[in-house]
């Protein structure tokens, strides 16, 4: 196959065999964007009052409660933001963090940092590390492309129970159009697939994952949005939501230290990112998030080229310090770490996967109703 690259933002057949191309060299992925950016997207004086609004209204709802709302905090930019956010509106917020045993130690400091100068209570989920442990083994084993299905599913279903226990009726996500609006799809599924979670532990775990609350598409969406009535909010469409500028404003305000990359607070997600994806599917994430801010101005798309020819890892020995770690974690030896990784890449699709998968693109398109 002819390697061919977006002529507009970076995203190539490559990371992507399943990408279509225009006439003019354009990817559907950027054309999209710009299809759905007036209507989702608004940096300006309209997305002020937007915002104004919602946090009024949250404020309003909230009266009597002990919480305006939820959110589910990784330590990662962009939820960190909307901690930021909430407290420079005067919000009551709930913080929900998985603590899995894999933050590294800069992501633990930011999230105690950021939620004492924010005043905002903290629970950690701390799930059982030897099932937890078992079960991403489980996902390695598998050789499937995302190993920290695991870890979203547990975080989405736990912000289900809080919410239950405390009777909130509002969760503020941190996804937003600005840094996400290009997402790889090839090799994606839907973290609360919960039949395909449990087929790959039933073939590869050797534990059992009764002490784990895993949730299943029908909680997250239909249960979520009209049984529970929990409403999605998604504050950071509504700002300018600048990279940089976002970064300095967290610096001064609680000392937030950036990781250097997406997701890379999380040494699975690192290594899943830096590494293992690269060099086992050749799909580099790095060229969605970059393209995301390219195709927002917020980068030029020769930056984001030079950017690419970097490796991901800033260095060897961080790399070797991730796999020493996780393989420590998930109770093997490095030599065993090493075969697992090395083992012939997989698909999600070959392996049992919930029926309702088959309606990701419907749902994709209405995403508004389930609350996505």
């Amino acid at each position: 196959m002819e390697y061919k690259r977006c002529t507009r933002c970076v995203m190539d057949n490559e990371s992507d065999p399943t990408i279509t191309f225009d006439a003019e060299g354009h990817c559907n992925y950027c054309n999209d964007v710009l299809a759905r950016r007036s209507s989702e997207y608004f940096p300006n004086e309209e997305g002020k009052k937007k915002l104004d609004a919602m946090m009024e209204m949250l404020k309003k709802e909230g009266q009597g409660k002990e919480y305006d709302c939820i959110v589910g905090v990784s330590g990662g930019l962009d939820s960190s933001y909307i901690i930021y956010l909430g407290h420079k509106y005067g919000l009551r917020m709930l913080a929900v963090h998985i603590d899995d045993g894999t933050d590294t130690e800069i992501s633990k400091k930011n999230i105690k940092n950021l939620c004492e100068k924010a005043n905002v209570k903290l629970i950690n989920v701390c799930p059982d590390k030897e099932q937890y442990a078992d079960l991403t083994l489980a996902f390695f084993k598998a050789s499937v492309p995302n190993l920290a299905m695991p870890q979203d599913n547990l975080l989405i279903q736990a912000l289900h129970d809080i919410v239950k226990q405390y009777g909130i009726k509002y969760s503020l996500s941190g996804a937003n159009f600005a840094h996400e609006s290009i997402l790889e799809r090839s090799t994606g599924i839907n973290a609360m697939d919960k039949t395909h979670i449990l087929a790959i532990h039933k073939r590869f775990g050797t534990k059992p994952v009764n002490k784990l609350r895993i949730g299943n598409l029908w909680s997250a969406y239909i249960g979520w949005r009209y049984f529970s009535k929990v409403t999605n909010l998604y504050p950071l469409n509504y700002i300018d939501y600048n990279k940089e500028r976002v970064l300095a404003e967290l610096k001064e305000f609680s000392d937030y230290n950036y990781y250097g990359g997406k997701h890379y607070e999380c040494v699975l997600t690192r290594f899943l990112q830096c590494y293992y994806l690269p060099e086992k599917y050749h799909s580099d994430k790095r060229k969605s998030h970059l393209s995301s801010l390219v195709v927002d101005g917020q980068m030029t798309r020769e930056d984001a080229i030079k950017e690419l020819e970097k490796p991901a890892y800033v260095s060897e020995e961080l790399k070797e310090s991730d796999m020493n770690f996780l393989a420590d974690w998930l109770g093997i030896s490095r030599e065993e770490f090493d075969k697992i990784v090395a083992l012939p890449a997989k698909q999600h699709s070959d392996y049992p996967m919930s029926l309702l998968e088959n309606f990701e693109g419907l749902a994709r398109k209405f995403r508004k109703y389930l609350g996505q």
